[in-house]
């Protein structure tokens, strides 16, 4: 019999293998054209597929599955270790030219994975990455029935290096390995973006922020694998949470949030410090100061910056079959939908964070480190945007505003693994503006925290959009998926007063409460004037907003996305 699992598994092997025909370096995503070959980074996002299939299945023997994956990797920096039947005869360096075959007799053209010295007797060796590479996707994925040799070496062969040929054999499903998993670049975070001595401008802010709230540098992984084990984080610091009280629903939904919206949402950060750092440090070393037609510096910063790119954006967005994939691309269109900040299903976010990439790296192309440097803060303020509209979303699913039932359990723990894992994902950062705030949300989203006080959740967060580097149109209000109206206590910032003022009133939909006028055109009219007469006031109660946010409410239609457009001003920055 045929089980949704094997059709799940048929799936991602058909993704994998129309991702390997595709190259972003040969097309533009979202009008950002890559510079550097970064399939094999963006590949990192059939992991995450791999263990969100995983964790469907809701077993014991899934869940250990899904942590082996999520330690080991399959699909990204794939290499072979191939045991020689005879010493080698010289030193190999790292990134020699090694060649041989499949076992259908297809030629592989790769790379020494790691300098091999004479008389080893093992060599490392790294699949190609080029367009129309047969991939060779193996690492943990052979414990799930997922991998895929049709790009990997014969178990017996001839390797060529050099003028040199090497007898071999190894064992085809144990030893194809992968050098990047996720769990790799939260292990690894101390040393890429703390540790003074390994970068130029570490402690990098961000990273700080979490390791000063959590008190741990590996925080994202002792968020991740206490979900999948089911135990409690020991954090040293603050926002612990004791996953002894999930069942398989909220450990599934904690993890695997966990492991793209905290430890890929913070590489992604590391990704574009550091390709300021090779800015800074490069140009420096190579140029004159007082030579800006100098650009030989710009190739290692350029790469850091795609490499940015590719692990917000994966080797699955824009493609047909899975929408929008698995990461942060992801991420963001979906709240986009969720609140209104949208424009005909792509976030504002994504608009703004895409054109941001490109006039990066034309700056660090160009050598102007500095204005990279600001590109590269405002994308990572926008980055916390999807967070919080997250972390909103199941703060008022949990409320007493929502339309989740108190006795349905299950929908009670799945929300509460969301919406934690959301809060997780950017408290350090709101604390880093208020230690009160963050201490409400966290009070209020921490998992076994099975009902949500919403308003107390959203003005924590409302009180420090300045101060976070965001707005209130960035963030939008709660939409109800059926009707699109914003539902209650839920519109944009400011929008509070705006029912009394208007004379607008509740109605229920679905089980969901939500607003609309049931007013006159008259009444509609006189509310417009009324706004006008109000509108100083407003945006002087609202921290600077417009009060636009006030005016979609009261609308008869619903909701697709509100935006400056309804004032005849521009909709998108």
């Amino acid at each position: 019999m045929t089980s949704y699992y094997s059709l799940a598994v048929a799936s991602l092997l058909a993704a994998a293998a129309s991702v390997g025909a595709r190259s972003l370096a040969a097309e533009k995503l979202l009008g950002y054209k890559f510079e550097h070959n970064m399939d094999d980074h963006a590949r990192i996002d059939l992991d995450q597929l791999a263990i969100e299939t995983a964790l469907g299945t809701k077993t014991s023997t899934s869940f250990d599955n899904a942590l082996t994956i999520y330690e080991s990797g399959g699909h990204s920096k794939s290499y072979a270790r191939l045991q020689l039947q005879s010493p080698l005869p010289t030193r190999v360096k790292k990134g020699s030219d090694v060649k041989g075959k499949t076992a259908g007799g297809l030629t592989i053209h790769a790379k020494a994975y790691e300098e091999a010295e004479e008389g080893d007797q093992v060599i490392e060796v790294q699949y190609p990455t080029d367009e129309g590479a047969l991939p060779c996707f193996v690492g943990a994925l052979n414990l799930v029935d997922q991998e895929d040799t049709s790009g990997c070496f014969g178990p017996t062969g001839q390797i060529h290096i050099g003028g040199i040929k090497l007898e071999y054999d190894y064992d085809i499903e144990e030893e194809n390995v992968n050098g990047r998993s996720i769990a790799g670049f939260s292990l690894g975070a101390k040393k890429k973006m703390y540790d003074t001595k390994s970068c130029a401008g570490c402690p990098y802010p961000e990273y700080s922020a979490f390791v000063d709230y959590y008190g741990n540098y590996e925080y994202a992984d002792d968020w991740i694998r206490s979900a999948l084990t089911g135990k409690a984080t020991p954090f040293q610091g603050t926002g612990n949470a004791d996953f002894t009280k999930f069942g398989f629903i909220g450990k599934a939904e904690a993890a695997k949030k966990g492991m793209a919206y905290m430890a890929v949402w913070m590489y992604v950060v590391r990704e574009l410090r550091d390709a300021i750092d090779d800015c800074n440090v490069e140009c420096d070393l190579e140029c004159a100061a007082d030579d800006p037609t100098c650009t030989q510096c710009n190739d290692e910063p350029v790469k850091a910056w795609d490499e940015g790119v590719a692990f917000y954006s994966g080797s699955l967005a824009q493609q047909a079959d899975h929408g929008d994939g698995y990461l942060l691309l992801s991420l963001a269109n979906k709240r986009g939908l969720n609140f209104g900040t949208h424009t005909d299903g792509m976030s504002w976010v994504n608009t703004e964070i895409f054109e941001l990439f490109h006039k990066g790296a034309k700056h660090l192309a160009e050598r102007d480190c500095r204005k990279a440097e600001k590109k590269a803060e405002r994308i990572i303020a926008l980055m916390q945007v999807p967070l919080i509209q997250g972390t909103l979303r199941y703060s008022h699913k949990l409320s007493e505003y929502g339309s989740v039932e108190q006795d349905d359990a299950e929908m009670i723990e799945k929300h509460n693994g969301e919406g934690a894992t959301f809060a997780a994902a950017v408290l350090p950062m709101l604390n880093k503006c208020s230690s009160k705030d963050a201490d409400t949300v966290y009070k209020h989203m921490k998992v076994g925290k099975l009902r949500s006080d919403y308003p107390a959740v959203q003005k924590a967060f409302e009180n420090n959009y300045d101060c976070l580097g965001i707005t209130c149109e960035d963030i939008g209000g709660v939409l109800n998926d059926e009707s699109k109206y914003f539902l209650e206590r839920a519109g944009p910032c400011g929008s509070g007063q705006a029912f009394k003022r208007y004379g607008a009133s509740p109605k229920g939909a679905g089980g969901d409460k939500q607003f609309s006028v049931g007013a006159s055109i008259g009444i509609a009219v006189g509310a417009f004037i009324g706004f006008v007469l109000v509108a100083v006031g407003v945006k002087k109660a609202t921290g600077g907003r417009t009060g636009k946010e006030d005016i979609k409410e009261v609308h008869t239609e619903p909701v697709e996305s509100y935006s400056a457009k309804d004032t005849g001003e521009m909709s998108i920055i």
